[in-house]
């Protein structure tokens, strides 16, 4: 288990630095030669232009918060938490939620059950070859994500979460009611496959769409802070379910079985509905759109008409902000 570690801090020091770190820190003909980097293009003229679009992007996101970067940073005991507050300034607490949230549904829909004790539990439900039934699922699963890469381009996030998590509900369902079923032996084999069409579907939405969207919610500026703070909620959340998901399937303890999909489905419910009023689409915004999507309050679910409505403008001007007509063209738009 020590060789992924070991490998990603041995081609660490080679990866690029972030082109907008770099010129927010006034470097950027440094922010050139790493855009040239993850690009490759040979045209200087590409990453002129790129460069000043970064700044642009920048100078309009500081407008927006009102950040002031000759101020001092805040600290405490030492350590620098700036980003960390501004996260949950009243302009950013949406946006920090709903990527944090994103790592909840993840757990809260079941993913800590299927992937970290599948083969425990399959053994637990009388599966013979429960070793080989888990290696197959985790197999279907490596390569659902793989798919997932292409079809978040295609068909965008808020596409491939929202309604897919009501589905991942009701498989939940299914398998708790499959839990209730006199006849184990038959019933534990409709559990496997639904385990694995769950596991399909999982991956394709949530599984792997869920991070992409999590690194986009949050302003260029907060990113990384963000990032932190939905690593520390995966860990929180993969903690608690160490301690519970053990006793609920244990034969010596809650001894659940299939019946531990209410559980999941219970939690679920919740992770799909908060993701149907939290999730945008935010496939083939620019950083700026989304910024000012969300200083607008435009609804998530409504990002992509608005900013298709926009026709390539800024957004804020044509929609007159800080207020937005209730009833612009039946686009819904949220009240603080």
């Amino acid at each position: 288990m020590y060789f992924f570690p070991l490998l990603l801090t041995v081609v660490w020091p080679w990866f690029p630095e972030s082109p907008y770190w770099l010129i927010r820190h006034g470097r950027p003909d440094d922010a050139k030669k790493s855009l040239r980097r993850i690009y490759g293009f040979k045209e200087a003229e590409y990453y002129d232009i790129e460069v000043t679009r970064i700044q642009e992007e920048i100078r309009l996101t500081s407008q927006l918060h009102g950040y002031d970067d000759s101020k001092p940073p805040r600290r405490f005991l030492g350590v620098r938490v700036e980003e960390e507050l501004q996260c949950f300034d009243k302009m950013n607490r949406k946006r920090t939620f709903t990527a944090i949230f994103c790592a909840s549904a993840q757990q809260m829909i079941g993913a800590t059950f299927v992937i970290g004790y599948a083969t425990y539990f399959l053994q637990l439900i009388g599966i013979g070859n429960y070793f080989a039934a888990s290696s197959a699922l985790y197999a279907v699963m490596l390569l659902s994500s793989i798919a997932a890469f292409p079809l978040t381009e295609m068909y965008g996030r808020r596409f491939l979460i929202v309604r897919p998590q009501f589905v991942l509900c009701f498989m939940l369902l299914i398998i708790g009611i499959l839990g209730c079923v006199p006849n184990k032996a038959k019933a534990s084999w409709g559990i496997v496959a639904i385990l694995y069409v769950w596991a399909i579907i999982y991956q394709l939405s949530i599984g792997a769409t869920g991070f992409v969207l999590a690194s986009e919610v949050a302003t260029m500026r907060l990113r990384a802070a963000t990032q932190g703070l939905v690593t520390i909620t995966n860990s929180i959340w993969g903690l608690i379910m160490q301690f519970t998901v053990p006793y609920m399937i244990n034969t010596d303890a809650g001894n659940l079985g299939g019946k531990v999909g209410f559980i999941f489905l219970g939690l679920g419910l919740m992770a799909a509905v908060g993701g149907y009023y939290l999730f945008p689409e935010t496939k083939g915004l620019s950083f700026e759109q989304i910024d000012e999507l969300y200083a607008m309050k435009v609804h998530p679910k409504h990002f992509k008409k608005v900013a298709e409505e926009a026709a390539g403008r800024h957004i804020i001007p044509e929609f007159n902000m800080p207020s937005v007509p209730a009833d612009k063209e039946g686009v819904q738009v949220e009240t603080v």
